[in-house]
């Protein structure tokens, strides 16, 4: 059965979403112009009849009533109004869910896992890239390389993380598997399609193996270091947790899948756990995989399913006539929710994150005390960071001397890629084995390359500075001491 493509027709649909909407003025405002995206070239207020272009301001003004005609929007060089650019060219769009009793209900239309089950089945592939949960470590992400039917379905479901399945990847191939499925997010899709198609060292591997990409849609990849500690901190058990899922902006959590979740989050409360990078990822759909699968604009326990590459189509056609999926056509209605969050995407990359808090002591704070005993330094050090902040450096610190105001400014970035919370940072000068002038402030939360700024006093002698050594340490409430550091301000003797 040939599916019919039905996606044409929705491409004009779309189109008349994005414009003529009667705030298109105010959406080219609050995207381009107030985001500081403008290039200044004018053509908005060349095309549209009420606006012209206000030299002294560099931006277009209104000088009439807006219609909402959208001409505006939609000439802008810096808007995405194509379909094509949002979600990727694609041969064939389907919705689809699994026939397979052991896969239902296991995440939206068990789409993965069923093309996996057949892939296997039908001994197209050798070997799967998938990532499973941690046993040990419970919803933690690993990237693992599946051989049979039965591992596929025990790998079904999804974990909102980060995952290295790319490492994977390559020891599949180097251990001979020589047609292999790799399931992956947008990021590690364009991974191997980069190095697929690398010139730079890659050919003696690639050359030696099949690879069939199958692409998960991703808005939001989170920090399992920070938000699996807030989960449990809120209540709920992870050991116990049977499913997680983003549906309608909300992030759910399951104890029994049939249930309902015993816990909903709005994602928006939860962006403080997302990973930086996603801030800047364009790609929502996996533009770059042979098939591209994801929950958004296909209705409940169902899943939107892309076939971009032929293979892909015929993959997914094979399977739906030999039982393990029913297929139905991509029609126009499901474009929206797609290109809305499409969009969202897109324009971040635009996004420079540079958020600053300029930071005064708290004269209230209780002092560090100036000894402390082998005991307490002990208890400190089993507060220590956990295996990944311990192999990453959490903080950066820079310094710079004003010797104008008489001030030590130090600023500090939180690079570890997770929000910290909880931050004491203690500063103080030494002279000798004694601490002076100490200064004490509390942080509530460090979001991901989020900087503070800090202006330590020192002290003067006779109007001149009186440089001498400045001690500065930072703790966490959870992970203890994560900076400790001492700065020698005094001139050096040659």
């Amino acid at each position: 059965m040939k599916i019919h493509k039905k996606y044409e027709y929705s491409f004009d649909y779309i189109q008349k979403k994005l414009k003529g909407k009667k705030d298109s003025f105010g959406m080219l405002m609050r995207e381009i112009i107030q985001t500081g995206v403008c290039t200044e070239c004018g053509t908005c207020a060349a095309v549209c009849p009420v606006l012209e272009w206000d030299r002294l301001a560099g931006q277009p003004k209104l000088v009439g009533k807006c219609t909402g005609c959208g001409i505006c929007y939609n000439q802008c060089p810096h808007t995405i109004t194509d379909p094509n650019v949002l979600m990727g060219k694609f041969k064939t769009g389907y919705v689809i869910n699994t026939n397979i009793p052991e896969v239902i209900g296991a995440q939206d239309g068990g789409t993965v896992t069923s093309l996996l089950c057949y892939l296997f089945d039908e001994h197209l592939i050798d070997a799967a890239i998938v990532t499973k949960k941690n046993s040990d470590h419970s919803w933690f992400p690993v990237p693992q390389i599946i051989t049979i039917k039965d591992e596929a379905i025990k790998a079904s479901g999804s974990v909102y993380c980060h995952s290295q399945t790319v490492e994977a990847l390559m020891d599949a191939v180097r251990e001979n598997y020589r047609s292999i499925a790799f399931v992956g997010t947008p990021c590690n899709i364009s991974a191997v399609k980069k190095m697929y198609n690398s010139s730079t060292g890659m050919l003696k591997y690639f050359m030696r193996a099949n690879i069939l990409t199958i692409g998960l849609f991703c808005m939001d990849s989170f920090a399992p270091e920070a938000l699996y500690p807030f989960f449990e901190r809120d209540g709920i058990e992870l050991k116990k947790v049977k499913k997680m899922n983003i549906s309608k902006g909300k992030f759910q959590i399951y104890y029994n899948e049939d249930d309902e979740p015993v816990k909903s989050y709005k994602i928006k409360d939860l962006n403080k756990f997302k990973s930086s990078s996603c801030n800047f990822c364009t790609d929502l759909t996996a533009e770059e995989a042979d098939i591209s699968v994801g929950s958004v604009g296909s209705g409940p326990n169902k899943n939107t399913v892309f076939a971009r590459s032929g293979i892909g189509a015929e993959i997914i056609e094979d399977a739906g006539k030999k039982g393990y999926l029913t297929i139905g056509p991509f029609d126009a209605i499901y474009l929206k929710s797609i290109l809305s969050l499409a969009k969202l995407k897109k324009v971040s990359q635009y996004n420079l994150r540079k958020r600053k808090a300029f930071i005064g002591r708290q004269v209230k704070e209780e002092e560090e005390p100036k000894i402390e005993s082998k005991l307490q330094k002990e208890q400190k050090l089993s507060l220590n960071l956990n295996q990944i902040i311990e192999s990453r450096r959490a903080l950066r610190v820079r310094k710079e001397m004003n010797e104008e105001v008489k001030t030590l400014e130090l600023s500090l970035t939180n690079t570890i890629g997770f929000i910290l919370e909880n931050l004491k940072i203690h500063i103080a000068t030494i002279n000798e084995v004694f601490e002076k002038n100490v200064w004490n402030t509390k942080i509530k939360e460090l979001f991901p390359y989020e900087k503070i700024e800090i202006n330590y006093p020192l002290e003067e002698k006779d109007g001149d500075l009186k440089l001498e050594k400045v001690l500065i340490k930072v703790f966490t409430g959870k992970y203890g001491k994560i900076y400790s550091k001492i700065y020698d301000l005094t001139p050096k003797k040659y």
